[in-house]
């Protein structure tokens, strides 16, 4: 699976792509090579459980997400990065900015494996990704989109300052939106360093 996507790959030109460090983490442009360990949390159906009709993906759908993820970085300059935990490496999921056909504009979007719930990584990526919207890409305001019953993703809007503003629908789905806007946000104490490279470098 992981070898067809990298041939696949290989002869795409390589964009200007951000990393992110934080205490913790390490936000990374995705890789060819990521798709087996993505693999192994798209079908986790507890993840999934808020994302999207709430099944678990195939790996033919979770190898179209992810090439449809590196795309992003080279259409528009940003989107989703890679989770990695600094300490020992593994990929823990995504967590980054997405613009969908239906949204009421750049929206915070993230997703974890189970193995980061609970120790407030999904918080501490998501105050990253913000800073990089206001800061380097000079958005005025963010969204974020979840279910109603969701209420750990929904706990972590609140905790990185963001104000529920609406019940409503996109794709069909019952949703809640929230959004923060740049007048209101403010860095957090955390670290935060942010390197520009080749993408291709993260292939290495």
């Amino acid at each position: 699976m992981a070898a067809s996507l990298t041939r696949e790959d290989a002869g795409r030109p390589a964009v200007r792509a951000p990393q992110i460090e934080t205490a913790r983490l390490r936000l990374r442009p995705f890789a060819p090579t990521d798709l087996d360990a993505l693999c192994r949390i798209t079908a986790d159906p507890e993840v999934m459980r808020y994302i999207g009709d709430g099944r678990a993906l195939t790996p033919e759908e979770t190898e179209a997400s992810l090439r449809n993820i590196m795309d992003a970085f080279r259409r528009r300059g940003y989107g989703r990065w890679a989770v990695e935990e600094k300490a020992g490496g593994a990929l823990l999921g995504y967590c980054g900015l997405g613009l969908p056909a239906e949204s009421p504009g750049v929206e915070l979007v993230y997703m974890l494996a189970r193995s980061a719930w609970g120790r407030g990584l999904a918080t501490e990526a998501s105050v990253a990704v913000l800073r990089y919207a206001f800061e380097e890409l000079g958005l005025e305001r963010v969204y974020a989109l979840t279910m109603p019953g969701n209420v750990r993703s929904r706990r972590v809007l609140e905790r990185v300052g963001m104000e529920y503003l609406r019940d409503d629908c996109y794709f069909g789905y019952a949703c809640v939106c929230y959004a923060l806007e740049r007048a209101r946000w403010r860095p957090g104490p955390g670290l935060y360093r942010l390197r520009t490279e080749e993408a291709g470098a993260a292939l290495r």
